[in-house]
């Protein structure tokens, strides 16, 4: 990644050009400037040295093809920013998880609050933006310059117009762009352009103006020209220069390549077909023995080779050459292009580049090497995401892919994280109708091993699209009677956010999302499956947080400390699975009281996290800190936070900043902005609701509860708590609930007060036996508690709900033709009913009957 974002080392010999650096540093008075025209032209190089002079912060990002990603795009583009602006990544790598194509706002709203933040001016520049295709990133940029803050300034080069570009925004004033006609030569440059030179000879005025009207001022063909020089008579070559500038541009390639050597024509096409050159790699392309020197002696030059890094080990190829060697090369010795590609693949294999080999050896069309080395990558985790490993195995053959089937369920594996459900539905069925085919001459191992893959999919999208836990259960457990060893998939991290619950990060039906009998042996099965892998560290966290919401705290804590054990292993983004561990280890802590071990488990996340350098980890660390205070009554430190994160009730959200916002809407009730948290909240409950997740949907109503019964909203307050409690008895979530504190111990007893009175429906609340555990957790921390729930919970328990609505009634003071009506049953049933009541409670009559209710209920 670094060298990407390093300015290019600039050549040696430069040729001044203070009219051009001059229109950079005007632009800093313009949200942007656009640096245009085909390849050859110098834009990077002017940029280069634009950025060299001007002495301001400047962030640079070199652009490849590859960076066709949103989400990888702007990965970059926040640590080109933190190369000069030091933390700029780490504030707003959170945000960057919420990207999904359409929808850039959410983490671009932050990215501009944090560099509206700044101080001083800031240059960032975008080379080589041509190669960028997807509209995605066209949008987003469209909309970060519509917002980009006045001392903020974008530079972008470009051999085309970039999409993003408006005709409004040059119209007023914010862009100006230098194009082809701007950065052509005029004959003085060109002069002292051919004069930096080696080898240059003496050209007369007459045939350089000459020259540079034939080239139309084209900085790489006034190179290829004097290089033509040295080789033949300057009058010759004026005379072949006619025509258009593409045609210029070819014939000049070709007279400078022509007038190479054998051996560095050879060497130079051997290493056209590499991404990037070093000596020992273009040694074993070549068979050059003398190819470290070469690639010196070209980059000296300054035309065919670009340097990486400023030691100089590492280079690319000019773009424009690259294309010429590379046509040129496939069109005469297309059988040698290919055994490049595999020598490339086979050094990259040798020496721990093998996903670079994977690359060339795809390039190359020799898959089995490709499939061998996919092979020894199996069960691991690949560094790159899964798109990647989408790409890499569209490149195969499907009957390859088939042959190996592995790769065949690794290529659905990947358009499952990829979101391509549907197509990989199409996959799966063919496996299926394949299998039925040709299983019976497969041996029992071939068999099991491709049901315990087939199985193991159905139960990921089960669970990740269908949000069908109970059949990806069956799923799972099918998979390990199949492969008790587990999967043997290509695996590689997928676009998911960082977040403190693995747990609530997961899609689930509101009041059916995962009950005992389903959650308990579906994570049991998933942890034994995962476990041969060594990627299970995710599970037992995620197991341990169920636990933990459940209020089995003991066995949670076990789970939670197991996980970060396992987690020492984990090679890929360890964070992900150690920062929800330590948060709810803390919150352990906190539910027994001990808020000193709950501030230690934090510390120990914060070290963690800055050992390893994990960006993002902080906003979450700093927010439950700042939680734990605002238990206590301290608002300052949940204040600071929202602060130093720029967050605002208004911002644009998306499902993946459920956290930090609704953590926003706690700290906008410590400062008692009620009507604000309560807009805010309604708008995040909608988010988690249509996406899924139940988790946040409850602990956001338990939230408006608190805020209704802020507003003087009774009535509305224990409504909606109500439907919290009735969403989470079937899955017995307690904590959420719990770890609000008094407030909702309060509101709770409310609740029963107008439950007892017959003020709430009693057939569409939840059960009074679930509400008194929840109530259990407060402990002696909210008096008079335990008794009145006992009683209540005992009377549910004793009646009917039918007896029990009529005995509120009775205790109302209704006669029985007042209750009748009410309730609209005939009096023969209502006597009935008031009979049964007698007899349970053991008394004869009315008076005996409401004397005896008020006893249990005091």
């Amino acid at each position: 990644m670094n060298t990407k974002l390093h300015r290019p080392p600039l050549p040696a010999a430069l040729v001044p050009r203070p009219r051009l650096t001059m229109r950079l540093q005007e632009g800093l008075q313009r949200k942007a400037t656009f640096i245009t025209a085909p390849a050859g032209y110098g834009k990077s190089t002017l940029a280069g040295v634009w950025v060299q002079q001007t002495g301001l912060p400047v962030g640079w990002l070199s652009l490849d093809a590859g960076d066709n990603d949103i989400f990888r795009f702007w990965h970059y583009a926040a640590w080109a920013i933190d190369r000069v602006c030091q933390g700029f990544a780490q504030r707003v790598t959170p945000a960057l998880e919420s990207l999904t194509p359409g929808s850039c706002e959410p983490f671009l709203v932050p990215f501009l609050n944090e560099l509206n933040g700044m101080q001083g001016k800031l240059a960032f520049v975008l080379d080589d933006y041509h190669v960028i295709r997807d509209p995605n990133i066209h949008a987003s940029l469209a909309f970060l310059l519509d917002y980009l803050p006045a001392h903020v300034h974008l530079y972008v080069t470009s051999r085309e117009e970039v999409p993003f570009a408006k005709a409004r925004q040059f119209s007023r004033g914010w862009a100006v762009q230098l194009d082809t006609d701007d950065l052509r030569f005029d004959a003085q440059e060109a002069a002292e352009l051919l004069r930096l030179q080696e080898g240059m000879a003496f050209c007369p005025q007459e045939q350089l103006e000459l020259l540079v009207r034939r080239t139309e001022g084209w900085a790489t063909g006034l190179k290829l020209a004097a290089l033509s020089m040295g080789k033949m008579k300057p009058g010759l070559l004026m005379q072949d220069l006619s025509g258009d500038s593409s045609r210029i541009g070819q014939y000049l390639l070709e007279e400078v390549f022509e007038a190479l050597e054998p051996s560095a024509q050879a060497f130079l096409s051997k290493c056209s077909i590499l991404q990037r050159l070093c000596g020992p790699l273009c040694q074993a392309v070549s068979g050059d023995a003398d190819s470290r020197t070469k690639l010196e002696q070209f980059a000296r030059a300054g035309l065919f080779l670009m340097p990486l890094d400023t030691h100089k080990e590492w280079f690319r190829f000019h773009h424009l050459f690259a294309d010429f060697l590379q046509r040129r090369w496939l069109e005469r010795e297309p059988g040698k292009v290919r055994e490049a590609y595999k020598a490339a693949g086979a050094w990259c294999a040798e020496h721990g580049f093998q996903e670079d080999a994977v690359d060339y050896y795809l390039a190359g069309q020799h898959f089995s090497e490709a499939v061998g080395l996919l092979e020894q990558m199996k069960a691991i985790m690949v560094k790159r995401e899964f798109s990647t490993l989408r790409h890499w195995l569209s490149l195969i053959p499907e009957a390859i892919l088939w042959e190996h089937r592995y790769l065949y369920f690794s290529y659905i594996l990947s358009l499952l994280w990829d979101n391509e459900p549907l197509l990989a539905e199409s996959y799966l069925q063919s496996a299926e109708e394949r299998f039925q085919a040709s299983s019976r001459t497969w041996t029992q191992e071939e068999r099991h091993r491709f049901l315990g893959n087939l199985y193991y999919l159905r139960n990921s999208k089960a669970t990740q699209y269908d949000i069908d836990v109970v059949k990806g259960l069956e799923y799972i457990r099918l998979s390990l009677r199949y492969s008790p060893e587990g999967p043997d998939l290509l695996l590689a991290p997928p676009h998911m956010p960082l977040s403190p619950s693995i747990f609530r990060s997961y899609n689930g039906k509101r009041g059916k999302h995962l009950p005992r009998e389903v959650a308990d042996p579906f994570f049991r099965s998933m942890i034994e499956f995962l476990t041969p892998t060594g990627v299970h560290d995710t599970a037992l966290v995620c197991y341990g947080e169920l636990l933990y919401e459940r209020n089995e705290l003991e066995e949670a804590e076990e789970h939670f400390k197991l996980g970060l054990q396992e987690n020492v292993h984990s090679r890929h983004q360890p964070e992900k699975v150690y920062l929800p561990a330590y948060l709810y280890l803390s919150r352990i802590s906190r539910a027994r009281g001990d808020w000193q071990g709950a501030e230690q488990w934090l510390e120990a996340a914060g070290k963690k996290a800055a050992d390893d350098r994990a960006a993002g980890v902080p906003l979450f660390i700093e927010a439950e800190l700042a939680g734990l205070r605002l238990e206590l009554g301290d608002a300052s430190a949940a204040i600071k936070w929202k602060n130093k994160y720029a967050l605002g009730a208004h911002d644009p959200v998306s499902i993946f900043q459920l956290f930090p916002y609704t953590f926003l809407v706690r700290v906008l009730m410590g400062e008692e902005h009620y009507e604000e948290a309560w807009a805010l909240s309604d708008r995040l409950l909608a988010i988690a609701v249509k996406g899924h997740r139940p988790m946040d949907a409850l602990e956001l109503q338990v939230l408006q509860a608190l805020l209704g019964h802020k507003l003087g909203k009774t009535e509305m307050a224990v409504l909606t708590l109500e439907q919290a409690l009735k969403y989470a008895e079937p899955d017995e979530y307690i904590r959420v609930f719990a770890d609000r504190g008094n407030p909702v111990a309060e509101l709770l007893m409310t609740y029963i007060r107008m439950r007892r009175k017959g003020h709430v429906r009693e057939n569409e609340g939840p059960s009074l036996h679930f509400v008194q555990r929840v109530l259990s957790c407060f402990g002696e921390t909210a008096p008079g508690i335990g008794k009145s729930a006992d009683g209540l919970d005992r009377l549910e328990r004793l009646l009917t709900k039918r007896e029990l609505a009529i005995f509120r009634c009775m205790m109302e003071g209704m006669d029985n033709q007042a209750i009748a009506d009410a309730l609209t049953i005939g009096m023969g049933t209502l006597k009935t009913h008031v009979n049964h009541i007698y007899g349970k409670l053991q008394v004869k009559n009315r008076i005996e009957a409401i004397r005896r209710g008020k006893e249990m209920l005091e």
